[in-house]
C-alpha cells in the first residue's frame, strides 16, 4: 500500500507559466515578423494577459500552493498534504503535515522541525533515512503506510545515549566549537586533555 500522488498543484502552476512564455514567444515573432508599428494593438493586448498570467501565477504560489511540496492519497481514501518551510538566518527546515481519515473528516496537522544537519551530510547529500524515520515516526499515516521506519521512544533515547558522561558530551561540544583536534576534549575548568585510545 502506497501514496499516489496528486499533480494538480504543480500541473496549474507549469500551465500558467509556459502560458506567460508563450505569449512573450508571440510577442516577439509578431514584432519581428511585421514590425512594431503594425504589432502594436496585439503588444499592448498580450502586455495585459502576460501580467494577468504572472499576477495569478503569483497568487497561486502564495496563496494556494502556500509551500507544498506533496499531496497524496491511499486507495482508502485517506489523504496527506506536506508543505515546508524556512526562517531566515535559522537553519530549521520546518514541515506541516496535514492528514485526512476520509473526503469528509478534518484535517489533524502536525508541525515538524529539526535542523538541516540531521538530514544532510558534511558533503551536502541527502540523506533520507532520519527523513523518513521523523516522518513515520511522528505522522501515524505515514507510520502506518512504512511501519519498518517508525522508532520507538525507546530507541530514540538509546540512540541519544552513547555511553558518554554530561560532561564529556559538553566537552565534545565545546571542543568541535572552539576546532580542538579531534584526538583532544576539553573539560569546563581542566582545559585540553588527551582522549583515551
Amino acid at each position: 500500500m502506497s501514496f499516489k500522488q496528486s499533480h494538480t498543484l504543480s500541473d496549474t502552476r507549469l500551465a500558467l507559466g509556459y502560458s506567460a512564455f508563450a505569449i512573450c514567444a508571440a510577442t516577439f515573432y509578431w514584432d519581428y515578423a511585421y514590425g512594431f508599428e503594425s504589432t502594436k494593438l496585439y503588444t499592448a493586448v498580450a502586455v495585459a494577459i502576460y501580467t494577468l498570467l504572472n499576477g495569478f501565477l503569483t497568487f497561486w504560489i502564495f496563496y494556494v500552493e502556500k509551500g507544498s511540496v506533496y499531496i497524496g492519497s491511499l486507495p482508502s481514501g485517506e489523504k496527506i498534504a506536506i508543505s515546508s518551510s524556512t526562517t531566515k538566518h535559522k537553519p530549521l527546515y520546518q514541515l506541516k503535515v496535514t492528514t485526512w481519515a476520509n473526503k469528509n473528516a478534518p484535517g489533524v496537522t502536525r508541525k515538524l522541525e529539526k535542523e538541516f544537519r540531521d538530514w544532510f551530510d558534511g558533503k551536502g547529500h541527502f540523506v533520507a533515512q532520519p527523513f523518513q524515520e521523523m516522518l513515520a515516526s511522528n505522522v501515524t499515516l505515514v507510520g502506518k503506510v512504512d511501519p519498518k521506519r517508525v522508532v520507538s521512544k525507546k530507541e530514540k533515547t538509546e540512540q541519544v545515549d552513547d555511553g558518554k558522561t554530561m560532561d564529556e558530551k559538553w566537552a565534545n561540544l565545546l571542543a568541535e566549537s572552539t576546532g580542538v583536534e579531534s584526538n583532544e576534549s576539553v573539560v569546563p575548568g581542566k582545559g585540553k586533555r588527551r582522549a583515551k585510545k
